[in-house]
Order: C-alpha cells, then sequence, then structure tokens
C-alpha cells in the first residue's frame, strides 16, 4: 500500500497525460502499479447507490465459500439422531455425522439446518418457589475456591455444604476432593450434626452420584442410575435422593443460593492465617448462623426450627467407624488385597478367594464367609498392613523367613536401610544366623518406632551389628 501523497501525486501526472515512464521515474511506482491506483480512485469516486449495485452484481455473480444446503442423506441422519434425543448438541450431531456417517464438509451448514429443524423452545415458564415440610427436604452440594492467607500463601480449598429446608440448619466441613466417598463423608457428618437425615436429598448431576439418565423412547419415563456406592448409602440410611434435572439449577427450591451463601459470607468475608485458624473459624460461624442469627428467609433461628425437624430425621444405623464403601478383591498369592493405594494382609487360607472390602473412615475391614479381618485404613510404613498373626505364613520355608523378616524390619524402619547395607557387607556369611534373629527379637519386643531410633544410632556410631543393639537393649533396660 502506498502513502496517500505518491497515491495523489500518480492521479495528479495521470490528469496531466504524463508518460507512465515519467511517472515511474517521479514516484518510483511501476506502471502496472500506476493503472492499479487510477482504478482504485475512480472506484471510489462512484456515488453510494451505484456502489451498492456493483457490491450487489458481485455477490450474484460470485458466492465464496462452500454451499450451505445439506445433501438429503444427511438431513436424513440428522432427523434420525432428533428423534433419539431431541436436544442432542450440535457439536455432538457433527461428531456422529463425521464418524458414523462419513460427513466430510463443514460445520456450518449442519448448524444451519439444525436451527431450521429444532422446534421452537416453549415460552419460559415462572419459577415456582416452595418451602419444605420438616424432615422432608436437605441440599448437598460441593464447592471450591482458593484462599489466600494473611501470610500471602493461597490454598484451593474444597468443601461439602448441606443445609436442612426447613429449618435451614447448615454444616460445613473441608473434604479433600469432590469424589463419592468425599459426598459420602460428607453426608455423614451432616447427619451427625443435624440427628439424621431428611427423606428426600437434592443433589446435582455429579458422577459422584449420579451415572447416567437414561430415558425410555416409547413410555419417554426416565431412568436414573446412581453410583453404587451412593446407592448402598441411600438404602443403608433407608432415605431417598432427588436429583435436579439437567441444567435446571433452581428447582433446587429456596435454598438454591447454598454454595454462594458460605463463599459470601464466611470464605470471602473473612482473614485466616493458615487452615487450622480457617477451620476454627468455621467452627465459630457455623454456630452463629445456626444457633444465634435469625434465618433471613424464616425469621427464625434455625436451631429452633431443628427441634421440630429432628424427630422425622433418619439417623445414621453404623458406629464410629462410618459407611464403609464395599468392594470386592480377591487375595494374592503374597496372602494380601489391594484398596486404595495400599495392601492389607489376610490369613493364608483365604489366598485366591474373593474377599469383600469394606473402607472406614479409619480402618479397613475384610470379610469372607462371616470372619473379619480389621486393619488401620492408613498402613504405618505407608505402603501395607501386616498383622502378627498373618506373619507366621511368611515364615514356613527357612530362607523365606530370613528374607521376609528383613523386608518387614525395612518397611517398617527408615535407617533399617543404611543398617542392614553395612551388615550385609561387613558379615556376609554370619548375618543371617547371627545378627538378624536379635533384630528380630528387639522388633517384636521395641516395635518399629524405637527400634528406628536404636538402628539410626548405631549408623550414626558406626556400630553395625546385633550386640551393639543388644548393648543398647541392656542400657536401656538399666
Amino acid at each position: 500500500m502506498y502513502p496517500p501523497h505518491i497515491r495523489e501525486l500518480i492521479r495528479r501526472a495521470r490528469s496531466a497525460r504524463l508518460p507512465a515512464t515519467k511517472i515511474q521515474q517521479l514516484t518510483g511506482v511501476a506502471p502496472r502499479s500506476q493503472r492499479r491506483i487510477a482504478r482504485q480512485e475512480d472506484f471510489g469516486k462512484m456515488g453510494s447507490s451505484e456502489f451498492r449495485e456493483t457490491a450487489a452484481a458481485c455477490q450474484e455473480t460470485r458466492r465464496p465459500g462452500r454451499p450451505s444446503e445439506l445433501p438429503a442423506p444427511c438431513r436424513q441422519q440428522i432427523a434420525a439422531l432428533l428423534v433419539e434425543a431431541p436436544r442432542m448438541k450440535g457439536a455432538e450431531v457433527l461428531r456422529r455425522l463425521r464418524s458414523e456417517h462419513g460427513y466430510q464438509a463443514g460445520k456450518n451448514p449442519v448448524y444451519r439446518y439444525l436451527q431450521q429443524v429444532r422446534p421452537t423452545p416453549p415460552p419460559l415458564a415462572p419459577v415456582v418457589r416452595f418451602e419444605g415440610l420438616p424432615g422432608e427436604f436437605a441440599q448437598h452440594d460441593f464447592g471450591a475456591l482458593t484462599v489466600t492467607y494473611t501470610d500471602g500463601t493461597t490454598a484451593k480449598l474444597t468443601f461439602y455444604a448441606g443445609r436442612l429446608k426447613y429449618s435451614r440448619a447448615l454444616h460445613v466441613c473441608l473434604v479433600e476432593n469432590e469424589g463419592t466417598e468425599a459426598f459420602l463423608r460428607g453426608l455423614e457428618a451432616f447427619a451427625e450434626v443435624m440427628g439424621g437425615l431428611p427423606l428426600l436429598n437434592v443433589i446435582d448431576n455429579a458422577k459422584t452420584a449420579v451415572i447416567r439418565r437414561v430415558r425410555d423412547p416409547e413410555s419417554g419415563q426416565e431412568r436414573i442410575q446412581y453410583n453404587e456406592q451412593f446407592a448402598a448409602f441411600l438404602a443403608a440410611v433407608g432415605v431417598l435422593a432427588e436429583p435436579t434435572a439437567p441444567y435446571a439449577g433452581n428447582q433446587k427450591g429456596s435454598v438454591e443460593n447454598l454454595i454462594r451463601f458460605v463463599k459470601e459470607g464466611f470464605l470471602l468475608a473473612r482473614r485466616f492465617r493458615d487452615r487450622d485458624d480457617l477451620e476454627a473459624q468455621l467452627t465459630d460461624w457455623l454456630a452463629h448462623v445456626n444457633a444465634e442469627r435469625p434465618c433471613a428467609a424464616t425469621g427464625i433461628i434455625p436451631a429452633v426450627r431443628l427441634t421440630e425437624e429432628q424427630p422425622y430425621l433418619r439417623p445414621l444405623s453404623w458406629g464410629k467407624d462410618g459407611f464403609g464403601l464395599t468392594f470386592a478383591a480377591v487375595v494374592r498369592r503374597d496372602g494380601q488385597v489391594r484398596c486404595g493405594g495400599f495392601a492389607y494382609s489376610a490369613p493364608a487360607a483365604w489366598i485366591g478367594q474373593t474377599v469383600t472390602v469394606k473402607r472406614h473412615r479409619e480402618a479397613v475391614v475384610l470379610h469372607y464367609q462371616g470372619a473379619t479381618v480389621r486393619h488401620p485404613r492408613r498402613p504405618e510404613n505407608g505402603r501395607y498392613s501386616l498383622l502378627p498373626e498373618h506373619r507366621e505364613a511368611l515364615f514356613v520355608k527357612p530362607r523365606g523367613a530370613i528374607m521376609a523378616k528383613r523386608q518387614i524390619v525395612l518397611d517398617a524402619c527408615p535407617a533399617a536401610a543404611a543398617f542392614f547395607t553395612d551388615l550385609v557387607h561387613r558379615r556376609p556369611q554370619t548375618w543371617r544366623q547371627h545378627d538378624l534373629p536379635l533384630v528380630w527379637t528387639l522388633y517384636e519386643a521395641w516395635g518399629a518406632r524405637k527400634l528406628n531410633e536404636a538402628l539410626a544410632r548405631c549408623v550414626a556410631q558406626g556400630t553395625i551389628g546385633g550386640e551393639y543393639l543388644q548393648a543398647q537393649q541392656l542400657g536401656v533396660a538399666a
């Protein structure tokens, strides 16, 4: 693009009928470019009506881009897809046309055709606000927010929130994630505070609770498939769930702003030093909104209405362990069952059998033919839980007993790795017969923590051997 003063100089020179070569000497513009600039100048002087006529003529003679009409087979395929799912999104229609029917053209013809054939949506109906009866409804949901502490550090928090509809009693607790177990633990905590769960529990359509919704094409009835663990929880308590319809958050009634209420009323309204301070302030805030301040919707303190509601709530039927998420697992050749990233020992007679694993808040319980085995949920060594009564099965063969005992000590005591490394190289012929039995005896007598301290002292002093550990035992005893 040449600057305006050059274009004006070319226009004047051509008006004075100067030769193209002379104009090129004056402006540096080639003759061909001079003619193009002259045509552009003449086109710009055309009147508005004349310009519109020329533009319309150009549009009639030349339509750039792909044609917008879909072929008849594609229209029939789209019609079949809309019969199957009238609210199917345009992106999904386009994907299925390409993957299942070989459609290769662009997306715009498909979207334009969908606009033509989709039925006109009905006018919006008014939103119905309704109040619940005592013990009838509660709303449960997850929320997430990044909080900045007073020292400048940030943390992303995930929380569960539940609220009874009649009394407006509220409970909030921090959870690790938005998984199924976190949701069930939130429901447990809510029920323990309120005295039980109401008959109907309104939830969102998250995968933590609802796997999918299937509508019968003939009857039009919808069937909801719940998450297995969530369905078992509901059955154990004796209550029902009421998932909201997709894209219909206002179906939750008059407490649908629960998550926003928690964020704006607590998380964004206060400052926190750290997570412990946040949890302490959360306890104070819940006591205030539940037992001191009248609810803006009812004008009554929630704790007052809660006393009317509690006789209609369903209390939890299990004990202090909490609800046990149920899984099936096979006992492996090493006599262990894997669940949740950890391994748990089982009797040798259970090897190869399918057992029921119940994962509680702080414990994992294995069930098989009426017998049970209880483990701490988080093993002390961070990898597996091996009960003392299950060790003997590992000590049947002599060499297996030696290596099994050494491995158990290595897994339980971090300092044992350095101790045994030096021991094996210093006493390659005698550590099995003389040193390991002493180490194992002290492990059973002292436990992992005390033995680890003794091993660490031996490594620091360079005194590697069972007799040095035995000397420490005598010194401690004295």
